[in-house]
């Protein structure tokens, strides 16, 4: 396949991005069009508590209702194929952290139905359904977890494990009753970081049928803050040869139109948002891969994967494809 082939089979494909945590804005929404997606999950809740949580679900159906013309909001899986027949970019809102329920189960029926249907159980320390990476001590998944845990699968919401903790990690693989997903991470066998997924970790999630996103974030690929769009091809491929070319898809992590060092990344990596700074990342370098710096760069993988090899077929799982058929068994339709 040559390139223009490549390019050919990305502007037909279903392409989704797993997790964006951007300065969201019209800027962002045309740079989707220009990058070719189908559909984003949107981070729209880190460190909320409920009003916060739904302050900010507000201003997205502001955004949605001002543009129409760029952006769909996501409630099914037909949802993303719509916005693809009409040039526009499905939208999924999502939480990195369970905070905006609080302490109370039956908020979670409430952003089901304002359309938050994917939800990271943790981020990166303590709350109360259990442990992100960077807790002191991982107890892992507690008794209101598992009720949390419980009511995200009666209710079609998808748990997250990206930031969540080892034990916590392993537990919630073993107890959920719908198969949870990493939207954004890189193999630990390919860069040793507490950030990253053991195999053992891959294997035990795609064996309860759960999609693993593959995540730009520099510091944490095999070449680091030097790392290119070639670095991230392998990554996706140490993973497709662990569990297969069915489990893997895109989840960039982009955090475009945010300024590091800058208030918003400066309170991402604070516990809480405001306490202890648990990693230096919201003032250190971080780097997106040469040649995928930017959501307008998307298209590239096209190029790379051909170059490697990759069937047509395996370029729409991976673009895109994967993700929708596990979405669609998470939300039911």
């Amino acid at each position: 396949m040559d390139v223009n082939q490549a390019g050919q089979v990305f502007r037909a494909a279903i392409v989704f991005d797993a997790l964006n945590i951007c300065n969201f804005s019209p800027e962002i929404f045309r740079a989707w069009r220009q990058g070719g997606y189908t559909g984003v999950s949107t981070t729209c809740g880190v460190w909320e508590n409920f009003e916060g949580a739904i302050a900010n679900v507000v201003q997205w159906k502001k955004w949605f209702d001002a543009h129409p013309d760029l952006l769909l909001q996501v409630h099914t899986t037909e949802d993303f194929r719509r916005a693809k027949r009409e040039g526009r970019t499905g939208v999924v809102l999502s939480w990195q952290n369970t905070a905006g329920v609080e302490d109370r189960l039956d908020y979670l029926r409430v952003f089901r139905d304002l359309g938050v249907r994917i939800m990271q159980l943790a981020y990166n320390t303590q709350n109360y359904s259990g442990a992100g990476y960077l807790e002191i001590r991982d107890g892992g998944v507690t008794g209101f977890g598992r009720e949390v845990l419980d009511e995200m699968a009666k209710l079609g919401i998808v748990c997250d494990l990206s930031h969540v903790g080892a034990q916590t990690t392993a537990d919630t693989i073993d107890y959920a009753k719908k198969p949870p997903c990493f939207t954004h991470v890189l193999p630990a066998a390919l860069k040793k970081s507490a950030r990253n997924k053991t195999d053992d970790e891959m294997k035990a999630l795609a064996a309860r049928g759960g999609m693993i996103g593959i995540s730009l974030f520099g510091p944490a690929m095999k070449n680091g803050n030097d790392s290119t769009i070639e670095d991230y091809v392998d990554a996706m491929e140490h993973v497709i040869a662990l569990v297969g070319e069915d489990h893997v898809g895109i989840g960039t992590d982009f955090s475009q139109g945010h300024p590091r060092p800058g208030p918003f990344l400066e309170a991402v990596n604070k516990d809480k948002g405001y306490a202890r700074e648990i990693t230096s990342f919201g003032h250190s370098v971080v780097k997106k891969p040469a040649g995928i710096e930017r959501i307008e760069d998307v298209p590239n993988l096209a190029g790379v994967m051909a170059k490697r090899g990759w069937n047509e077929t395996t370029m729409k799982k991976v673009l895109g494809e994967n993700w929708l058929r596990y979405l669609k068994s998470v939300w039911g339709a």
